[in-house]
């Protein structure tokens, strides 16, 4: 039996020796035959929050053979001054690149969505990341990719299109993921109703079948959302989608399983863990009994140890892409966290694969019996209020500081062909299928199909990690089994979050100790605590391991 696949790919990691042909680059993405000028890119819009320029340009030469506007939409301060000494100019013309710097109105916002788009004569191409355009995020890290190429309306002959076979309410949905697409595009002021020069016709748009995307979207912009617009972005945003999923109504009302999966954390209130767990524990539009006393939910956190990081393919540095600090632990996700790896399980490939730290960021529901989940969100957000929101005014208003994109998928979310293969604006070098490798450590997850009795198994994702069989922290264990009972013993801390700000003990992978490791890095005296060269007692190394689980 074929199985359904979810347009969910996994980046391509130099540590694993395992070939998976799906596992994709950012060159996998950005290419096009510069032969074919129906192929050759007119308009690409490349959005991060980190871009080296110079390793853009060696992985994805073919964007300098861009016919009208490359936009590069950066979160870097000044970015359009740093790179103008970059050989990005001395192969393509100035007038052909525009800098978006987007605006911030709110204090300590950043611009964090990563996004491509991509659009030749044969139609669009839409893909959602979470890896900054940086090598080490592409090569040592696990990312998530959503991946959708669209056609020209006048280029679908009526024989292709009789060809696909669309979920139900296909047309709806492509409309939607449209109208959320431009709304979200037209924030950076690159939509124009106009032709020109310096941005993307509006009308470009309306031209495109959207008809086959398969998921929806979710993105922040900053700003404060008052009535029908707090439906329109992040935290307000997450229950209208997750109720037109309509996930299948259980036989008796149960507690909604939630795993948060993330790389940082911000300042948390519990008001907004409390907001971000109703949200999530959202019900199809046919439980609407359920969605009017949500039930509070059971939350895993996935969140790597300070030993998975000593350990990992980049050893200490590898900890600098997970900024959290120490101001930021919060009992709540104490109380709750898993390893991002699976240590007592599987074969060295698989832990192979788990030492390639996280970047990406997902958020999902299990299903009751915890044999697959229900939805899946792949996000740029981490755990954050910048990144969702926070209700303000008493639930009347929502105020979001950072821009962040990213999709949903459900149960519907498969990409749909009868004959040949999918769509593809780049005939020459099609987007692989997602596959699973023996050996390659990804884990086959299904969406729950809930009633359709004619789908034998529902959606499949390849993740980069196991969500139905979480290994908690040892501290974990130890705090849930002390619920409610007055026990002074000290907390367990064989498993303590990385946390970048606190001293870190020990030689990585490498044999190296942490300021070692990080001396050819610029960001190290930035982010990494400063300790006087003495050794420090074991009883102050236990106090300070401590502290991370008891903040």
């Amino acid at each position: 039996m074929n199985k359904l696949l979810c347009p969910f790919w996994v980046n391509r990691v130099d540590g694993i020796s395992v070939d998976n042909p799906s596992a994709l680059t950012l060159g996998d993405l950005l290419y096009c035959d510069v032969n074919d000028q129906e192929e050759v890119w007119n308009y690409v819009l490349l959005a991060s929050y980190m871009i080296d320029i110079e390793w853009l340009v060696c992985v994805a030469p073919s964007l300098l053979q861009t016919k009208q506007k490359l936009f590069i939409v950066s979160g870097e301060k000044e970015y359009e001054k740093k790179i103008q000494s970059s050989s990005l100019f001395a192969y393509i013309k100035a007038e052909k690149v525009r800098i978006v710097e987007p605006k911030l109105p709110l204090p300590f916002g950043v611009h964090h969505s990563k996004l491509v788009l991509c659009v030749n004569a044969k139609g669009i191409r839409v893909a959602v990341l979470t890896a900054n355009f940086i090598q080490d995020d592409w090569v040592c890290k696990s990312q998530g990719i959503y991946v959708q190429d669209f056609p020209r309306r006048q280029n679908l002959p009526k024989t292709d299109r009789a060809n696909l076979t669309f979920s139900a309410g296909s047309e709806i949905r492509g409309s939607e993921f449209k109208n959320e697409l431009l709304r979200y595009l037209n924030c950076y002021g690159i939509i124009s109703n106009a032709e020109n020069t310096v941005a993307i016709p509006s009308t470009l748009f309306d031209e495109i079948d959207f008809s086959a995307a398969c998921v929806e979207i979710i993105t922040s912009i900053p700003g404060y959302y008052r009535y029908n617009d707090v439906h329109s972005f992040g935290l307000g945003r997450i229950p209208k989608v997750l109720h037109s999923i309509d996930m299948e109504l259980s036989d008796s009302i149960q507690v909604p399983l939630l795993i948060w999966q993330f790389s940082s954390q911000g300042k948390l209130t519990n008001s907004f863990l409390v907001a971000l767990e109703n949200a999530m524990s959202t019900e199809g539009k046919s439980n609407e009994e359920a969605n009017k006393k949500p039930l509070c939910p059971v939350v895993q956190i996935v969140y790597p140890t300070e030993s998975e990081v000593k350990e990992s393919l980049e050893g200490w540095r590898g900890g600098l892409s997970l900024p959290l600090r120490l101001s930021s632990c919060h009992p709540y996700i104490n109380r709750r966290l898993h390893r991002w790896g699976q240590g007592t399980r599987g074969t060295c490939k698989i832990e192979l694969r788990r030492r390639a730290l996280p970047h990406l960021k997902t958020y999902m529901r299990l299903t009751e019996k915890k044999d697959g989940i229900k939805w899946l969100i792949l996000t740029s957000a981490n755990l954050s209020r910048a990144a969702w929101g926070e209700w303000q005014k008493k639930g009347n208003q929502l105020a979001i500081r950072s821009y962040e994109f990213g999709v949903v998928y459900g149960k519907d979310s498969f990409i749909s062909f009868l004959e040949g293969e999918p769509f593809s604006v780049t005939p020459s070098r099609k987007i692989p299928l997602p596959s699973l490798v023996e050996g390659d450590g990804l884990a086959e997850v299904h969406i729950d199909q809930g009633g359709k009795k004619d789908i034998e198994e529902g959606p499949t994702l390849f993740l980069p990690y196991d969500p139905l069989h979480l290994e908690p922290y040892a501290s974990t264990v130890q705090m849930q089994n002390q619920r409610g009972n007055n026990c002074d013993s000290s907390i367990n801390t064989d498993d303590i979050p990385w946390v970048i700000d606190m001293p870190h003990f020990g030689k990585d992978v490498f044999g190296k100790e942490i300021h070692s490791a990080m001396e050819s890095n610029g960001r190290c005296k930035h982010t990494i605590l400063k300790m006087e060269e003495k050794k420090i007692p074991r009883p102050e190394i236990s106090f300070i391991k401590r502290q991370r689980l008891e903040s």
